[in-house]
Protein backbone atom coordinates (compact mmCIF):
# COMPACT_ATOMS: atom_id res chain seq x y z
CA UNK A 1 0.00 0.00 0.00
CA UNK A 2 2.83 2.36 0.91
CA UNK A 3 4.72 1.61 -2.32
CA UNK A 4 1.53 2.16 -4.33
CA UNK A 5 1.12 5.63 -2.84
CA UNK A 6 4.76 6.40 -3.59
CA UNK A 7 4.31 5.40 -7.24
CA UNK A 8 1.18 7.52 -7.76
CA UNK A 9 2.77 10.83 -6.85
CA UNK A 10 1.04 14.04 -7.99
CA UNK A 11 3.74 14.60 -10.62
CA UNK A 12 3.26 11.13 -12.12
CA UNK A 13 -0.50 11.47 -12.08
CA UNK A 14 -0.16 14.79 -13.89
CA UNK A 15 2.10 13.15 -16.46
CA UNK A 16 -0.44 10.37 -17.06
CA UNK A 17 -3.30 12.85 -17.32
CA UNK A 18 -1.38 14.99 -19.83
CA UNK A 19 -0.59 11.94 -21.97
CA UNK A 20 -4.23 10.81 -21.81
CA UNK A 21 -5.32 14.27 -22.97
CA UNK A 22 -2.94 14.07 -25.94
CA UNK A 23 -4.43 10.69 -26.92
CA UNK A 24 -7.89 12.28 -26.76
CA UNK A 25 -6.77 15.14 -29.00
CA UNK A 26 -5.16 12.70 -31.47
CA UNK A 27 -8.27 10.54 -32.03
CA UNK A 28 -9.65 12.39 -35.06
CA UNK A 29 -6.46 13.00 -37.11
CA UNK A 30 -5.09 9.50 -36.46
CA UNK A 31 -8.42 7.88 -37.37
CA UNK A 32 -8.78 10.02 -40.50
CA UNK A 33 -5.38 8.78 -41.73
CA UNK A 34 -6.87 5.27 -42.07
CA UNK A 35 -9.73 6.34 -44.37
CA UNK A 36 -9.82 6.47 -48.14
CA UNK A 37 -10.66 10.12 -48.63
CA UNK A 38 -8.75 13.28 -49.38
CA UNK A 39 -7.32 15.22 -46.46
CA UNK A 40 -5.68 17.95 -48.58
CA UNK A 41 -4.87 18.61 -52.23
CA UNK A 42 -1.24 17.44 -52.04
CA UNK A 43 -2.17 13.82 -51.33
CA UNK A 44 -3.10 12.94 -54.90
CA UNK A 45 -0.22 15.04 -56.25
CA UNK A 46 2.28 13.08 -54.13
CA UNK A 47 0.75 9.74 -55.13
CA UNK A 48 0.89 10.49 -58.86
CA UNK A 49 4.52 11.66 -58.60
CA UNK A 50 5.55 8.53 -56.70
CA UNK A 51 3.85 6.36 -59.32
CA UNK A 52 5.70 8.22 -62.07
CA UNK A 53 9.06 7.53 -60.43
CA UNK A 54 8.16 3.89 -59.83
CA UNK A 55 7.69 3.60 -63.62
CA UNK A 56 11.08 5.28 -64.18
CA UNK A 57 9.57 8.50 -65.51
CA UNK A 58 11.28 11.85 -64.90
CA UNK A 59 9.64 14.38 -62.58
CA UNK A 60 11.31 17.40 -64.22
CA UNK A 61 11.41 16.48 -67.95
CA UNK A 62 10.38 19.89 -69.36
CA UNK A 63 10.80 23.46 -68.20
CA UNK A 64 7.08 24.22 -67.95
CA UNK A 65 4.20 21.79 -68.30
CA UNK A 66 0.68 21.08 -67.10
CA UNK A 67 2.05 18.84 -64.35
CA UNK A 68 4.88 20.30 -62.26
CA UNK A 69 6.86 19.10 -59.23
CA UNK A 70 8.11 21.98 -57.09
CA UNK A 71 9.67 19.73 -54.39
CA UNK A 72 13.02 17.92 -54.46
CA UNK A 73 13.04 14.28 -55.43
CA UNK A 74 13.94 12.37 -52.25
CA UNK A 75 10.46 12.01 -50.74
CA UNK A 76 9.05 10.71 -54.03
CA UNK A 77 11.92 8.23 -54.37
CA UNK A 78 11.24 6.98 -50.83
CA UNK A 79 7.50 6.66 -51.43
CA UNK A 80 8.05 4.96 -54.80
CA UNK A 81 10.35 2.37 -53.22
CA UNK A 82 8.07 1.68 -50.26
CA UNK A 83 5.04 1.56 -52.53
CA UNK A 84 6.51 -1.41 -54.40
CA UNK A 85 6.05 -3.45 -51.23
CA UNK A 86 2.73 -2.02 -50.02
CA UNK A 87 1.11 -1.41 -53.44
CA UNK A 88 -0.76 1.54 -51.91
CA UNK A 89 0.96 4.89 -52.30
CA UNK A 90 -1.63 6.91 -50.37
CA UNK A 91 -1.53 4.90 -47.14
CA UNK A 92 2.21 4.34 -47.42
CA UNK A 93 2.67 8.10 -47.51
CA UNK A 94 0.26 8.58 -44.63
CA UNK A 95 1.96 6.02 -42.42
CA UNK A 96 5.33 7.57 -43.26
CA UNK A 97 3.93 10.96 -42.25
CA UNK A 98 2.57 9.62 -38.95
CA UNK A 99 5.84 7.87 -38.15
CA UNK A 100 7.73 11.06 -38.98
CA UNK A 101 5.53 13.11 -36.64
CA UNK A 102 6.11 10.64 -33.81
CA UNK A 103 9.87 10.74 -34.45
CA UNK A 104 9.85 14.55 -34.41
CA UNK A 105 8.09 14.49 -31.04
CA UNK A 106 10.52 11.86 -29.77
CA UNK A 107 13.51 13.95 -30.84
CA UNK A 108 11.94 17.03 -29.23
CA UNK A 109 11.57 15.12 -25.96
CA UNK A 110 15.14 13.80 -26.08
CA UNK A 111 16.52 17.29 -26.74
CA UNK A 112 14.64 18.70 -23.73
CA UNK A 113 15.64 15.76 -21.53
CA UNK A 114 19.25 16.30 -22.56
CA UNK A 115 19.17 20.04 -21.86
CA UNK A 116 17.35 19.77 -18.53
CA UNK A 117 18.62 16.40 -17.28
CA UNK A 118 14.97 15.57 -16.61
CA UNK A 119 13.18 12.66 -18.29
CA UNK A 120 9.85 13.99 -17.01
CA UNK A 121 10.28 17.32 -18.79
CA UNK A 122 11.36 15.46 -21.90
CA UNK A 123 8.19 13.35 -21.87
CA UNK A 124 6.06 16.44 -21.32
CA UNK A 125 7.75 18.26 -24.21
CA UNK A 126 7.33 15.30 -26.56
CA UNK A 127 3.70 14.77 -25.55
CA UNK A 128 2.92 18.47 -25.91
CA UNK A 129 4.54 18.42 -29.35
CA UNK A 130 2.21 15.64 -30.49
CA UNK A 131 -0.80 17.31 -28.88
CA UNK A 132 -0.21 20.72 -30.42
CA UNK A 133 0.14 19.23 -33.91
CA UNK A 134 -3.02 17.14 -33.51
CA UNK A 135 -5.00 20.09 -32.14
CA UNK A 136 -3.58 23.03 -34.11
CA UNK A 137 -2.43 21.45 -37.38
CA UNK A 138 -4.60 18.34 -37.61
CA UNK A 139 -4.90 18.38 -41.41
CA UNK A 140 -1.18 17.60 -41.72
CA UNK A 141 -1.26 14.75 -39.19
CA UNK A 142 -1.17 11.54 -41.19
CA UNK A 143 -1.43 13.41 -44.48
CA UNK A 144 0.40 12.05 -47.52
CA UNK A 145 2.83 14.97 -47.73
CA UNK A 146 6.64 15.27 -47.41
CA UNK A 147 6.56 18.02 -44.75
CA UNK A 148 6.79 15.89 -41.60
CA UNK A 149 9.19 13.47 -43.29
CA UNK A 150 11.55 16.38 -43.95
CA UNK A 151 11.13 17.76 -40.42
CA UNK A 152 12.35 14.43 -39.04
CA UNK A 153 15.79 14.88 -40.62
CA UNK A 154 16.04 18.47 -39.44
CA UNK A 155 15.05 17.52 -35.89
CA UNK A 156 17.60 14.69 -35.95
CA UNK A 157 20.21 17.24 -37.03
CA UNK A 158 19.24 19.52 -34.15
CA UNK A 159 19.52 16.61 -31.71
CA UNK A 160 22.99 15.72 -33.03
CA UNK A 161 24.02 19.36 -32.70
CA UNK A 162 22.78 19.61 -29.10
CA UNK A 163 24.68 16.44 -28.16
CA UNK A 164 27.99 17.19 -29.89
CA UNK A 165 28.15 20.79 -31.04
CA UNK A 166 31.87 21.01 -30.20
CA UNK A 167 32.89 18.00 -32.28
CA UNK A 168 33.57 18.19 -36.04
CA UNK A 169 32.03 14.75 -36.57
CA UNK A 170 28.76 15.87 -34.98
CA UNK A 171 28.69 19.06 -37.05
CA UNK A 172 29.32 17.00 -40.20
CA UNK A 173 26.51 14.59 -39.35
CA UNK A 174 24.16 17.49 -38.59
CA UNK A 175 25.02 19.05 -41.96
CA UNK A 176 24.40 15.73 -43.74
CA UNK A 177 20.99 15.34 -42.07
CA UNK A 178 20.06 18.92 -42.96
CA UNK A 179 20.97 18.38 -46.61
CA UNK A 180 18.94 15.14 -46.64
CA UNK A 181 15.95 16.97 -45.16
CA UNK A 182 16.42 19.84 -47.60
CA UNK A 183 16.19 17.40 -50.48
CA UNK A 184 12.74 16.44 -49.22
CA UNK A 185 11.46 19.97 -48.48
CA UNK A 186 13.80 22.72 -49.55
CA UNK A 187 12.55 25.81 -47.70
CA UNK A 188 13.16 24.70 -44.08
CA UNK A 189 16.10 27.05 -43.75
CA UNK A 190 15.36 27.99 -40.14
CA UNK A 191 17.19 24.93 -38.73
CA UNK A 192 20.58 25.57 -40.38
CA UNK A 193 20.12 29.31 -39.81
CA UNK A 194 19.67 28.83 -36.05
CA UNK A 195 22.64 26.47 -35.84
CA UNK A 196 24.84 28.88 -37.83
CA UNK A 197 23.89 31.81 -35.56
CA UNK A 198 24.60 29.76 -32.43
CA UNK A 199 27.99 28.75 -33.82
CA UNK A 200 28.72 32.33 -34.83
CA UNK A 201 28.24 33.38 -31.19
CA UNK A 202 30.67 30.73 -29.93
CA UNK A 203 33.19 29.85 -32.65
CA UNK A 204 33.46 31.39 -36.10
CA UNK A 205 35.80 28.58 -37.08
CA UNK A 206 33.17 25.91 -36.29
CA UNK A 207 30.52 27.96 -38.06
CA UNK A 208 32.69 28.09 -41.21
CA UNK A 209 33.27 24.35 -40.95
CA UNK A 210 29.52 23.69 -40.61
CA UNK A 211 28.64 25.89 -43.60
CA UNK A 212 31.40 24.28 -45.62
CA UNK A 213 30.03 20.81 -44.88
CA UNK A 214 26.55 21.93 -45.94
CA UNK A 215 27.96 23.06 -49.28
CA UNK A 216 30.04 19.91 -49.67
CA UNK A 217 27.02 17.64 -49.18
CA UNK A 218 24.67 19.77 -51.28
CA UNK A 219 26.75 19.51 -54.46
CA UNK A 220 26.21 15.73 -54.98
CA UNK A 221 22.62 16.09 -53.70
CA UNK A 222 21.87 18.59 -56.46
CA UNK A 223 23.39 16.27 -59.03
CA UNK A 224 21.25 13.36 -57.81
CA UNK A 225 18.07 15.45 -58.10
CA UNK A 226 18.90 16.23 -61.72
CA UNK A 227 20.07 12.69 -62.47
CA UNK A 228 17.00 11.00 -60.99
CA UNK A 229 14.36 13.66 -61.59
CA UNK A 230 15.31 15.29 -64.86
CA UNK A 231 17.17 18.28 -66.31
CA UNK A 232 14.72 21.02 -65.29
CA UNK A 233 14.91 20.46 -61.54
CA UNK A 234 15.64 24.11 -60.69
CA UNK A 235 12.94 25.46 -63.03
CA UNK A 236 10.33 23.34 -61.26
CA UNK A 237 11.64 24.26 -57.82
CA UNK A 238 11.43 27.98 -58.62
CA UNK A 239 7.91 28.07 -60.06
CA UNK A 240 6.78 31.70 -59.71
CA UNK A 241 4.09 32.40 -57.10
CA UNK A 242 2.07 35.40 -56.07
CA UNK A 243 3.03 36.83 -52.68
CA UNK A 244 0.84 38.69 -50.20
CA UNK A 245 2.02 40.26 -46.96
CA UNK A 246 -1.62 40.50 -45.90
CA UNK A 247 -1.98 36.75 -46.38
CA UNK A 248 1.10 36.13 -44.24
CA UNK A 249 -0.19 38.32 -41.41
CA UNK A 250 -3.70 36.87 -41.51
CA UNK A 251 -2.46 33.28 -41.66
CA UNK A 252 -0.06 33.79 -38.77
CA UNK A 253 -2.77 35.41 -36.67
CA UNK A 254 -5.21 32.56 -37.31
CA UNK A 255 -2.61 29.90 -36.45
CA UNK A 256 -0.93 31.43 -33.40
CA UNK A 257 -3.88 33.09 -31.64
CA UNK A 258 -5.37 29.77 -30.39
CA UNK A 259 -1.85 28.97 -29.09
CA UNK A 260 -1.35 32.31 -27.37
CA UNK A 261 -0.56 31.07 -23.84
CA UNK A 262 1.80 28.25 -24.94
CA UNK A 263 3.62 30.74 -27.19
CA UNK A 264 3.92 33.19 -24.31
CA UNK A 265 5.41 30.44 -22.13
CA UNK A 266 7.82 29.52 -24.95
CA UNK A 267 8.94 33.15 -25.33
CA UNK A 268 9.53 33.40 -21.56
CA UNK A 269 11.59 30.20 -21.64
CA UNK A 270 13.55 31.44 -24.66
CA UNK A 271 14.51 34.66 -22.86
CA UNK A 272 15.83 32.63 -19.95
CA UNK A 273 17.49 29.98 -22.13
CA UNK A 274 19.46 32.56 -24.13
CA UNK A 275 21.73 33.11 -21.12
CA UNK A 276 22.65 29.41 -21.06
CA UNK A 277 25.19 28.42 -23.72
CA UNK A 278 23.78 24.85 -23.95
CA UNK A 279 20.13 25.88 -24.24
CA UNK A 280 20.66 29.01 -26.31
CA UNK A 281 20.10 27.13 -29.57
CA UNK A 282 16.38 26.80 -28.74
CA UNK A 283 16.19 30.49 -27.85
CA UNK A 284 17.63 31.28 -31.28
CA UNK A 285 15.54 28.68 -33.08
CA UNK A 286 12.21 30.17 -31.93
CA UNK A 287 12.56 33.63 -33.55
CA UNK A 288 14.32 32.16 -36.60
CA UNK A 289 11.52 29.67 -37.24
CA UNK A 290 8.85 32.27 -36.52
CA UNK A 291 10.34 34.79 -38.96
CA UNK A 292 11.02 32.25 -41.71
CA UNK A 293 7.58 30.69 -41.31
CA UNK A 294 5.82 34.05 -41.46
CA UNK A 295 7.79 35.04 -44.55
CA UNK A 296 6.99 31.87 -46.51
CA UNK A 297 3.35 31.86 -45.39
CA UNK A 298 2.65 34.80 -47.68
CA UNK A 299 3.30 32.67 -50.75
CA UNK A 300 0.40 31.68 -52.97
CA UNK A 301 -0.69 28.16 -52.00
CA UNK A 302 1.43 27.92 -48.84
CA UNK A 303 -0.46 26.42 -45.91
CA UNK A 304 0.04 26.19 -42.15
CA UNK A 305 3.00 23.86 -42.67
CA UNK A 306 5.21 26.96 -42.88
CA UNK A 307 4.66 27.33 -39.11
CA UNK A 308 5.71 23.79 -38.19
CA UNK A 309 9.32 24.55 -37.29
CA UNK A 310 8.10 27.23 -34.89
CA UNK A 311 5.62 24.73 -33.46
CA UNK A 312 8.48 22.32 -32.75
CA UNK A 313 10.50 25.13 -31.18
CA UNK A 314 7.52 26.07 -29.00
CA UNK A 315 7.04 22.48 -27.80
CA UNK A 316 10.71 22.15 -26.82
CA UNK A 317 10.68 25.50 -25.05
CA UNK A 318 7.55 24.44 -23.16
CA UNK A 319 9.71 21.65 -21.72
CA UNK A 320 12.31 24.23 -20.69
CA UNK A 321 9.59 26.46 -19.26
CA UNK A 322 8.30 23.69 -17.02
CA UNK A 323 11.87 23.09 -15.86
CA UNK A 324 13.12 26.66 -15.50
CA UNK A 325 10.12 28.65 -14.35
CA UNK A 326 10.20 27.32 -10.81
CA UNK A 327 7.46 28.15 -8.35
CA UNK A 328 5.72 31.54 -8.41
CA UNK A 329 5.90 33.93 -5.50
CA UNK A 330 2.35 33.27 -4.31
CA UNK A 331 2.70 30.81 -1.47
CA UNK A 332 -0.67 29.13 -2.07
CA UNK A 333 0.41 28.23 -5.61
CA UNK A 334 4.05 27.51 -4.89
CA UNK A 335 3.59 23.91 -3.73
CA UNK A 336 1.19 23.17 -6.57
CA UNK A 337 3.16 24.73 -9.48
CA UNK A 338 4.55 21.43 -10.82
CA UNK A 339 0.93 20.24 -11.09
CA UNK A 340 -0.82 23.42 -12.21
CA UNK A 341 1.64 24.56 -14.93
CA UNK A 342 1.62 21.41 -17.11
CA UNK A 343 -2.12 20.88 -16.67
CA UNK A 344 -2.84 24.48 -17.72
CA UNK A 345 -0.68 24.17 -20.83
CA UNK A 346 -2.05 20.79 -21.89
CA UNK A 347 -5.69 21.67 -21.27
CA UNK A 348 -5.13 24.79 -23.36
CA UNK A 349 -4.91 22.40 -26.34
CA UNK A 350 -8.70 22.05 -26.15
CA UNK A 351 -8.95 25.61 -27.51
CA UNK A 352 -7.25 24.98 -30.90
CA UNK A 353 -9.04 21.65 -30.97
CA UNK A 354 -12.37 23.48 -30.74
CA UNK A 355 -11.27 26.14 -33.24
CA UNK A 356 -10.41 23.42 -35.78
CA UNK A 357 -13.77 21.63 -35.31
CA UNK A 358 -12.30 18.48 -33.76
CA UNK A 359 -14.69 18.43 -30.83
CA UNK A 360 -16.44 16.22 -29.97
CA UNK A 361 -14.26 13.51 -31.58
CA UNK A 362 -17.01 10.89 -31.81
CA UNK A 363 -19.12 13.21 -33.96
CA UNK A 364 -16.16 13.95 -36.20
CA UNK A 365 -15.46 10.23 -36.61
CA UNK A 366 -19.06 9.71 -37.74
CA UNK A 367 -18.76 12.54 -40.28
CA UNK A 368 -15.47 11.15 -41.57
CA UNK A 369 -17.05 7.76 -42.23
CA UNK A 370 -19.79 9.44 -44.24
CA UNK A 371 -17.17 11.44 -46.18
CA UNK A 372 -15.29 8.25 -47.04
CA UNK A 373 -18.51 6.70 -48.36
CA UNK A 374 -19.19 9.74 -50.56
CA UNK A 375 -15.58 9.72 -51.79
CA UNK A 376 -15.95 6.09 -52.92
CA UNK A 377 -19.19 6.90 -54.72
CA UNK A 378 -17.55 9.81 -56.56
CA UNK A 379 -14.57 7.68 -57.55
CA UNK A 380 -16.84 4.88 -58.80
CA UNK A 381 -18.83 7.40 -60.85
CA UNK A 382 -15.70 8.80 -62.50
CA UNK A 383 -14.30 5.33 -63.14
CA UNK A 384 -17.52 4.34 -64.89
CA UNK A 385 -16.89 7.07 -67.50
CA UNK A 386 -13.97 5.95 -69.67
CA UNK A 387 -11.43 8.52 -70.76
CA UNK A 388 -9.31 11.22 -69.15
CA UNK A 389 -10.65 13.39 -66.34
CA UNK A 390 -9.90 16.80 -64.87
CA UNK A 391 -9.98 17.03 -61.08
CA UNK A 392 -9.77 19.83 -58.56
CA UNK A 393 -9.12 17.01 -56.07
CA UNK A 394 -6.31 15.05 -57.73
CA UNK A 395 -6.78 12.10 -55.38
CA UNK A 396 -10.20 11.38 -56.89
CA UNK A 397 -8.64 11.18 -60.35
CA UNK A 398 -5.89 8.98 -58.92
CA UNK A 399 -8.28 6.43 -57.44
CA UNK A 400 -10.50 6.56 -60.53
CA UNK A 401 -7.38 5.39 -62.42
CA UNK A 402 -7.31 8.42 -64.68
CA UNK A 403 -4.10 9.57 -66.41
CA UNK A 404 -2.29 12.47 -64.74
CA UNK A 405 -2.78 15.32 -67.22
CA UNK A 406 -3.22 18.55 -65.25
CA UNK A 407 -1.95 19.72 -61.87
CA UNK A 408 -4.47 22.55 -61.35
CA UNK A 409 -2.59 24.50 -58.68
CA UNK A 410 0.80 24.76 -60.39
CA UNK A 411 -0.86 25.16 -63.80
CA UNK A 412 -2.66 28.30 -62.60
CA UNK A 413 0.61 29.71 -61.22
CA UNK A 414 2.27 29.18 -64.61
CA UNK A 415 -0.71 30.64 -66.50
CA UNK A 416 -0.63 33.76 -64.32
CA UNK A 417 3.11 34.19 -64.92
CA UNK A 418 2.75 33.72 -68.69
CA UNK A 419 4.58 30.38 -68.82
CA UNK A 420 1.53 28.41 -70.01
CA UNK A 421 -1.34 29.43 -72.29
CA UNK A 422 -4.74 28.70 -70.75
CA UNK A 423 -6.32 28.52 -74.20
CA UNK A 424 -4.85 25.02 -74.57
CA UNK A 425 -6.89 23.78 -71.60
CA UNK A 426 -9.93 25.83 -72.58
CA UNK A 427 -9.98 24.27 -76.05
CA UNK A 428 -9.65 20.77 -74.60
CA UNK A 429 -12.67 21.45 -72.38
CA UNK A 430 -14.77 23.02 -75.13
CA UNK A 431 -14.03 20.04 -77.39
CA UNK A 432 -15.15 17.82 -74.47
CA UNK A 433 -11.95 15.80 -74.31
CA UNK A 434 -12.50 15.03 -70.61
CA UNK A 435 -15.01 12.35 -69.69
CA UNK A 436 -15.58 13.93 -66.28
CA UNK A 437 -14.55 17.16 -64.54
CA UNK A 438 -14.66 17.31 -60.74
CA UNK A 439 -14.93 20.30 -58.43
CA UNK A 440 -15.01 20.35 -54.64
CA UNK A 441 -18.08 22.56 -54.21
CA UNK A 442 -21.62 22.97 -55.58
CA UNK A 443 -22.05 25.31 -58.60
CA UNK A 444 -22.48 29.03 -58.05
CA UNK A 445 -25.92 30.63 -58.45
CA UNK A 446 -24.88 31.98 -61.88
CA UNK A 447 -24.14 28.43 -63.07
CA UNK A 448 -20.37 28.68 -63.01
CA UNK A 449 -18.51 25.80 -61.38
CA UNK A 450 -17.34 26.75 -57.90
CA UNK A 451 -13.59 26.20 -57.55
CA UNK A 452 -10.77 27.66 -55.53
CA UNK A 453 -9.18 30.60 -57.35
CA UNK A 454 -5.72 29.02 -57.20
CA UNK A 455 -6.93 25.88 -59.01
CA UNK A 456 -8.83 27.11 -62.11
CA UNK A 457 -8.97 30.39 -64.03
CA UNK A 458 -12.27 32.12 -64.90
CA UNK A 459 -11.90 31.17 -68.59
CA UNK A 460 -11.62 27.49 -67.65
CA UNK A 461 -14.71 27.69 -65.44
CA UNK A 462 -16.68 29.36 -68.23
CA UNK A 463 -15.63 26.63 -70.66
CA UNK A 464 -16.88 23.96 -68.25
CA UNK A 465 -20.20 25.75 -67.80
CA UNK A 466 -20.68 26.07 -71.57
CA UNK A 467 -19.73 22.49 -72.51
CA UNK A 468 -20.56 20.30 -69.49
CA UNK A 469 -23.46 19.61 -67.15
CA UNK A 470 -23.43 18.55 -63.48
CA UNK A 471 -24.15 14.82 -63.22
CA UNK A 472 -23.33 14.08 -59.55
CA UNK A 473 -23.69 16.50 -56.67
CA UNK A 474 -23.12 16.11 -52.95
CA UNK A 475 -21.61 18.10 -50.11
CA UNK A 476 -18.03 17.10 -51.04
CA UNK A 477 -17.96 17.35 -54.82
CA UNK A 478 -19.73 18.19 -58.04
CA UNK A 479 -18.85 16.09 -61.08
CA UNK A 480 -19.57 17.32 -64.59
CA UNK A 481 -19.97 15.26 -67.76
CA UNK A 482 -20.07 16.46 -71.40
CA UNK A 483 -23.36 18.12 -72.26
CA UNK A 484 -25.56 16.21 -74.74
CA UNK A 485 -25.50 17.58 -78.27
CA UNK A 486 -29.11 18.79 -77.92
CA UNK A 487 -28.19 20.83 -74.85
CA UNK A 488 -24.85 22.01 -76.17
CA UNK A 489 -26.33 24.34 -78.77
CA UNK A 490 -28.55 25.88 -76.11
CA UNK A 491 -25.68 26.26 -73.61
CA UNK A 492 -23.13 27.62 -76.10
CA UNK A 493 -23.12 31.44 -75.94
CA UNK A 494 -23.16 33.54 -79.14
CA UNK A 495 -19.69 34.72 -80.16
Amino acid sequence: MHSSRRFFTPQRLVLLLCCALVIFVAIVPFYRATLRMEIKYNEGWNAYNAVALSHHAELYPVRYGWTMVNYPVLSFVTLAQLGQFTHDYLFTGRMLSLLSLLLCCLFAGIIVARLTSSARNGVLAGAFCLGVFCAGADTYVGMNDPQMFAQTFFMAALLVYVIGRDRPLALSLAALLIVAGGNIKHNLIDFPLAIAIDLWLTSRRRMSFFLGMLLLFEIPAFYLNVHVGGPYFLDHLLIPRRYSLERAMAGGFDYYMPLLIPMAAAVAAAMSAYRNSQRRILAIFLPCSFAVGMFFSGGHGVSINSYFSCTLAMAMLIGLFLHESGAPRWQWLSARWSVVAPLALFFWLLIPMQVNDLFPPWEQVKDLRASEHRFDQQVDFMRSHPGPALCESILRCYYAEKPYIVDPFNAVSLIESGKLDEIVLVRAIRSRQFSTIQFDRPPRPDGLPNAAAERFTPAVLEAVRDSYVPALRDSDATIYVPAPATELAHKMPLR
